[in-house]
């Protein structure tokens, strides 16, 4: 496994547990998506915070300039041990990370559906319900479209994927027909 996806699963875990035990689950998850939303927009932000030249107490103090009045002291320590270790880059998928955990925590997955034409709001809406009625948790749920689905739709859950395409139905008539001949 990568090592960038060990350390970023061991300090969005480190943090997930952290506001777990404080109770501030969902405060947590939005001022760290703030910081991350903020640092990934601006480029010049991103470039100086990713500086390898930079000290890290230049960005330490870039990082409480901007944010100490916008986030709890725990975010904010958080993000100078990021920089203290040199993982700085890594913060945008800390935070998924934090997330993935934060929500399943409070009964919410993430849905990515994709289906090979938009789905209407009435489709995306009995789409949900039937993913939170087989889940059992509240569904949040993004939407692509990719025309080579031919029809139907592909969900992924977590690792979990459900592949209702006209694409993969297809395939395995071509293959059902192959091993015929």
């Amino acid at each position: 496994m990568d090592k960038s996806v060990i350390l970023s699963r061991k300090y969005g875990t480190a943090i997930y547990e952290i506001a777990r035990d404080r109770h501030i689950l969902d405060p947590v998850e939005k001022e760290l998506s703030f910081i991350r939303d903020t640092i990934e927009k601006n480029a010049e932000l991103k470039g100086f915070i990713n500086h390898p030249f930079l000290t890290k107490d230049a960005k330490k103090d870039t990082i409480k300039k901007l944010f100490a009045d916008h986030v709890q002291p725990i975010v904010l320590q958080f993000c100078y041990v990021v920089i203290d270790r040199g993982r700085i880059d890594l913060l945008p998928s800390m935070v998924d990370v934090y997330t993935a955990l934060s929500r399943h925590e409070m009964g919410i997955e993430e849905a990515d559906v994709t289906s090979a034409y938009p789905l209407s709001e009435n489709q995306a809406d009995d789409l949900k319900k039937k993913l939170q009625n087989i889940t059992g948790y509240k569904i949040i749920m993004k939407q692509k479209v990719d025309p080579a689905l031919i029809g139907g739709f592909t969900v992924m859950i977590g690792d979990r994927m459900i592949d209702g395409s006209v694409a993969r139905q297809l395939r395995e008539l071509k293959s059902k027909i192959m091993q015929r001949d």
